[in-house]
């Protein structure tokens, strides 16, 4: 009875290979441009895609990455994303999905990026007509004679961009038609966001059999979401390749099971070397240019404090001066570097001093609405996101009623949902928005270069003066 029982069970199973398919998903998000470092890069993620090529042949695997891949590091600022779209295209991506600090960049990068990538650039919810002709919402691939959808979304960040639900809605009526065996989401999004739940949203569309995510760094090894609905999203910073596993029963037109896993980078991860070939010109062109000094910069009594305290302080004073604001509000979290004695400040420095391509914004504002922006400061001071206050004079309010404050443009959007009063402000017209629309980081170049300042701290009073 035992040997039937095993004989049977084991031709059920034959049964099922008989008609399974698998398909692989590899998937990266949130690169940053990290070609290579200490916790993981591009060169470490393209060993590990090729290892998994080995086990897994080209008809049955699919590449996504789901964006912010073209800014955060010195050398991809250098190329403005180039670099990153370089070793898109070495490592045969199928789909890249742009996330939202893509768009930090002019929409004139944005297009060439687009044009460079050799795979599928999806957006479903970007309707710019500059964009149009250089992406698509969705692409049907073939794997193994399985139909898969991908569809691609990006967090919305403009008036040009749509809602995830309103864009679904738009083509969810043609992917139906076309038939497709598996639906995949790439999205530039994590589980949660403001008014969005991924548990709500999939409610909506639970014909979406994977979603992929991003966006919030926030690793998710996978778990099911809705009915029949599987979410992952891999690790920030080129920490580690997503593979997710589909097993599909070709005779009964349905999904066997979803499984996934982060493959981790650590120290002993070898580099891909052909790629670093490729790439090794680029890198030491950014190098060099990294090295080139902009200024000297001298600091006295610092050395216990942190450094972002002083790097913001300096781009406070640079905002006032180049503005005319009363008070320039800047914010940081911790890096537990010092700044301390004579220090050549170089292109690399600056850099990450000022990453993002954030430019100076200015609202006029009373007294009662300013406390407001600074009570709203304070509650992520707990959370070590600093606000540093860099003020022409303390006394704001004493011979006016109105002042001018700086911000820089990631605040006024609100800081990724940290400054949603802040954000609202800069709406009202009453307040008067003004946006230079120059790089913070340019603007702090020219401020610099050629000068000699010294930077001081007197019993937490930092001054910061031309020598």
């Amino acid at each position: 009875m035992l040997k039937k029982l095993c004989f049977l069970i084991l031709f059920c199973n034959i049964g099922i290979c008989l008609y399974a398919a698998r398909l692989t998903v590899l998937n990266t998000t949130d690169l940053h441009g990290r070609v290579n470092g200490r916790h993981g890069g591009i060169l470490q993620i393209a060993y590990l895609i090729e290892q998994q090529k080995k086990l897994c042949s080209a008809d049955s695997t699919l590449l996504i990455d789901c964006g912010d891949t073209t800014q955060g590091t010195f050398s991809s600022m250098v190329f403005e994303g180039e670099l990153m779209i370089k070793c898109l295209n070495y490592l045969k991506y199928d789909v890249w999905v742009p996330g939202n600090h893509e768009f930090d960049y002019p929409l004139t990068v944005v297009k060439k990026r687009m044009q460079q990538f050799a795979g599928a650039t999806l957006l479903a919810n970007v309707q710019s007509p500059y964009l149009a002709k250089v992406h698509r919402s969705w692409k049907m691939f073939i794997r193994k004679g399985i139909k898969i959808a991908v569809i691609g979304l990006t967090k919305p960040i403009n008036n040009e961009m749509l809602s995830f639900g309103t864009a679904l809605q738009r083509i969810m009526p043609e992917i139906r038609v076309a038939e497709p065996d598996i639906i995949i989401l790439a999205q530039h999004h994590g589980m949660y966001g403001r008014n969005f739940s991924i548990y709500k949203f999939i409610n909506q569309y639970p014909e979406i059999d994977l979603i992929l995510g991003g966006h919030s760094h926030s690793r998710n090894p996978g778990k099911k979401v809705g009915a029949s609905t599987w979410y992952f999203q891999s690790a920030k910073h080129a920490g580690g390749l997503g593979k997710i596993i589909i097993d599909y029963d070709e005779k009964q037109k349905k999904i066997i099971k979803i499984s996934s896993e982060v493959i981790q980078i650590t120290k002993n991860t070898p580099i891909d070397k052909k790629l670093l070939a490729q790439i090794e010109p680029d890198l030491a062109r950014a190098d060099k240019i990294g090295k080139q000094k902009v200024t000297t910069m001298i600091f006295k009594n610092t050395a216990k404090l942190d450094s972002s305290i002083l790097e913001q302080k300096i781009i406070g004073t640079m905002m006032l001066k180049q503005s005319g604001a009363d008070v320039a509000i800047c914010n940081a979290y911790p890096t537990n570097y010092k700044l301390s004695g004579t220090i050549k400040i170089t292109m690399k420095r600056l850099f990450y001093w000022t990453s993002y391509n954030n430019t100076t914004c200015i609202l006029t504002l009373d007294k009662a609405t300013y406390q407001k922006i600074m009570c709203e400061q304070k509650k992520w001071q707990k959370k070590k996101y600093q606000t540093i206050i860099t003020y022409a004079n303390k006394d704001l309010f004493q011979k006016k009623n109105k002042i001018i404050a700086a911000f820089n443009s990631y605040a006024i959007s609100d800081a990724g949902g940290k400054f949603p009063y802040l954000r609202d402000i800069a709406k009202n017209k009453k307040y008067m928005l003004k946006n230079n629309n120059v790089i913070i980081r340019d603007e702090l170049k020219q401020y610099l270069t050629g000068e000699i300042f010294v930077v001081s701290n007197k019993k937490g009073k930092i001054s910061i003066k031309q020598k």
